[in-house]
């Protein structure tokens, strides 16, 4: 594996061996992947997706959908649609609420499967939802070649994206569409990192599945000249939503709530709108898991810490510990930030220089900026 990683890095598919071990120990699951796996971090098409791939993951994609939930440390629950509406007309309330009580149904056309991202089994119960067999858009690579989860994702298929390295960022885009070109569909999560806020919702939503999803023959930008197709029209997104109680607790009590819900077609949307309908869409859904399964009073949240963030710094030390590799650098730098949030714009002022004239505003920015630093969960675990 030494010379594979010396090769890697020589080609600049890697920055250095932290992407792939997270700074971490290696084992025997690590020696094997890097020698049979290390192909599909290039950024060649024909040499990280051979077609021949395509074919041997169909036996594999059966096989994980047979057996794949003995794999999930909790029971995963596909939930009616209908039931979760009921007694609520304010959701949806323009759209024929019938479709609602049946399941998702779709035809040979590849989609891109569109998921939240927040706990360990969150891929698997995605490719147990999803049925449809699709590649993963995978971006946490020390999980990919350091655990027995990357080993089964290899096997479904894989779109690596080293998210270090800029021209595989650039280059994902193209060779996922090339997966959906090929009749395959795709299973992106758009938060790029688990969304670590103890408030609910999602986090912003990267653009890259809208640029993966739109089909238009000429463009000047590359970006977006290799993420459409030919016609202008969309690929189907397809949004499946997850929510569980406890991430860090396994067992029958404490089971994978799951939305699969119904495809959208971003035709006439722009980029922004788009990405934000989706998101919207699949927020309003989360919330609807959360107000049936999610119950809990402040009393009981906090039993036995000091405050609140105690409690939920405690509840990111054990979901962390649930994952075989972890890549700090990545998780606590790759969500897609707003430029509008208030330690943005309150951190350049405490970084001033204290002067007679700013000495009560810097100050208090400071005072500010250590607050928020404390209460910033997403970039600090």
């Amino acid at each position: 594996s030494r010379l594979i990683l010396n090769e890697l890095l020589k080609l600049g598919l890697i920055k250095n061996e932290n992407d792939l071990t997270a700074g971490e120990s290696t084992g025997v699951i690590f020696d094997y992947m890097i020698r049979n796996y290390s192909y599909l971090l290039d950024n060649d098409i024909d040499v990280s997706l051979p077609k021949t791939d395509f074919e041997k993951g169909k036996i594999i994609h059966k096989i994980i959908i047979k057996l794949g939930k003995y794999f999930l440390k909790n029971p995963q629950i596909i939930e009616n649609r209908a039931l979760l509406l009921e007694g609520d007309s304010e959701i949806f309330p323009g759209e024929d609420r019938k479709k609602f009580e049946k399941k998702v149904k779709l035809n040979d056309e590849p989609v891109i499967f569109v998921t939240n991202h927040g706990f360990k089994d969150d891929v698997l119960a995605t490719i147990l939802a999803s049925e449809k067999r699709a590649y993963i858009v995978f971006g946490s690579l020390p999980q990919f070649y350091g655990t027995i989860d990357g080993l089964l994702a290899s096997k479904n298929g894989v779109v690596m994206v080293n998210r270090k390295v800029s021209e595989s960022k650039k280059t994902s885009v193209e060779r996922s569409k090339y997966v959906l070109d090929n009749g395959i569909s795709l299973m992106v999560c758009p938060e790029g990192v688990w969304n670590k806020k103890p408030n609910g919702g999602m986090l912003d939503f990267w653009s890259g599945f809208y640029r993966i999803a739109k089909k238009e023959d000429e463009v000047i930008e590359e970006l977006e000249k290799i993420s459409k197709k030919e016609d202008g029209s969309f690929y189907p997104i397809v949004p499946i939503i997850h929510y569980i109680n406890n991430t860090h607790k396994p067992g029958k009590d404490n089971p994978i709530h799951t939305i699969v819900d119904d495809p959208i077609i971003l035709d006439g949307m722009g980029e922004e709108e788009g990405i934000e309908y989706v998101r919207e869409r699949m927020q309003t859904w989360y919330w609807k898991l959360i107000e049936k399964y999610g119950k809990t009073t402040r009393e009981e949240l906090i039993k036995g810490y000091t405050d609140v963030i105690e409690a939920w710094e405690d509840e990111l030390e054990k979901r962390v510990a649930t994952t075989g590799k972890y890549d700090i650098e990545i998780e606590t730098s790759a969500d897609k930030r707003r430029k509008d949030e208030p330690l943005q714009v309150w951190e350049p002022i405490a970084n001033q220089e204290i002067t007679k004239e700013n000495a009560l505003e810097v100050t208090r920015a400071r005072e500010l900026v250590r607050e928020l630093k404390r209460n910033d969960f997403q970039h600090r675990y």
